[in-house]
C-alpha cells in the first residue's frame, strides 16, 4: 500500500475525529431520552384532581379553625355536623340558650353554660335559625332549630315572656299561659282551636300536647322561672310526620329542656 502524503493523513484524522464525535453526541441522546422515559407522565386530569384534593383540605382545615356560629355555643363536641351528609349516626350536644333582651335578635350561638338561662338537647341533623326582629320583639322567640331537609315544617323554638299581659300579673302554669304563646303563632292558635289538648304536669314543669289540629301537631313544655318569667320550649310537626324517629327526637329534645336560675329577668 502506497505511503499517504500528510495532508491525506490530516484529513483522514479529521473524519476519524468527526465520527467520534457524532457516536459521543448519539450516546448523549439515547442516555437523554432514557431518563425522560423514566419521569411518569401527570395528565391533565390528574394534575386537576391533584388541585381538588388540595382545595378540599384547605377548606376542610379552615372550617375546623373557624366552627360554625351555631356550634360556638357548646364548643366542638357539638354533634358533628357532617352526620346528615356521611350518613354517620347522629349524636346530641346541648345548646345553652341566653334569653336576651327582644332588642338582641338575628343571632346564632347562644351562650355559654355559665351564662345560661336555658338550655336542651339538639341531634346533630337539626339546624339552627337565627329569629327575626318580629319573632324576637312580638313572639318572644329567643331559639329556633329545624331539622335538614323538613323545609322548617319541623322545629323547636324558645320563647320567653316577661309579665302576663299589660298589668304585670305573673304567669302561672295554666291554659292562659299557653293561650300567651299561642298569641304570637297563628299556627299554634289553629291546632288549639281546632285540635285536641291535653296536658301533663312534673314537676315546675306542665307538657300541653296538641294533636289532630289543622295547624300540625305540638308539645309546648313551659315553666316559670324564680323571676317570674314564662319559658315555653316549643316543638312542632306535620301532623302525619309526628311518628317513628321524628317522634323519638321530638319527644327526647322536649323531655331535655330545663330552665336556670337569674338574678333578673332582663338579665
Amino acid at each position: 500500500m502506497a505511503a499517504m502524503s500528510g495532508s491525506a493523513r490530516v484529513e483522514q484524522a479529521g473524519i476519524v475525529g468527526f465520527r467520534s464525535k457524532l457516536v459521543r453526541a448519539s450516546r448523549l441522546d439515547d442516555a437523554a431520552c432514557d431518563v425522560d422515559a423514566s419521569r411518569p407522565t401527570v395528565t391533565r386530569r390528574e394534575a386537576f384532581s391533584s388541585l381538588a384534593a388540595l382545595g378540599a383540605m384547605m377548606i376542610g382545615a379552615a372550617e375546623v379553625a373557624h366552627p360554625a356560629p351555631a356550634l360556638a355555643a357548646y364548643g366542638a363536641d357539638a354533634g358533628g355536623s357532617t352526620a346528615a351528609v356521611s350518613g354517620e349516626d347522629v349524636t346530641w350536644s346541648t345548646f345553652y340558650g341566653a334569653a336576651a333582651p327582644p332588642a338582641t335578635y338575628g343571632y346564632l350561638g347562644g351562650t355559654t353554660k355559665d351564662k345560661a338561662k336555658y338550655s336542651y338537647e339538639v341531634p346533630s341533623d337539626w339546624v339552627e335559625e337565627a329569629p327575626s326582629k318580629v319573632e324576637k320583639g312580638a313572639g318572644g322567640q329567643d331559639s329556633r332549630w329545624v331539622k335538614t331537609g323538613s323545609r322548617g315544617a319541623i322545629n323547636v323554638k324558645c320563647l320567653t315572656l316577661n309579665r302576663a299581659g299589660e298589668d304585670g300579673a305573673a304567669f302561672g302554669l295554666t291554659d292562659k299561659a299557653l293561650q300567651a304563646i299561642a298569641g304570637a303563632d297563628s299556627k299554634l292558635q289553629e291546632s288549639i282551636n281546632s285540635g285536641t289538648v291535653s296536658s301533663a304536669k312534673s314537676g315546675d314543669f306542665v307538657t300541653f300536647t296538641i294533636s289532630g289540629g289543622t295547624g300540625g301537631d305540638y308539645a309546648v313544655k313551659i315553666t316559670i322561672d324564680n323571676t317570674g318569667r314564662l319559658f315555653a320550649f316549643v316543638a312542632s310537626t306535620p301532623s302525619d310526620k309526628y311518628k317513628g324517629e321524628t317522634k323519638k327526637t321530638l319527644d327526647r329534645m322536649v323531655g331535655s329542656f330545663r330552665t336556670y336560675e337569674s338574678v333578673s329577668q332582663f338579665v
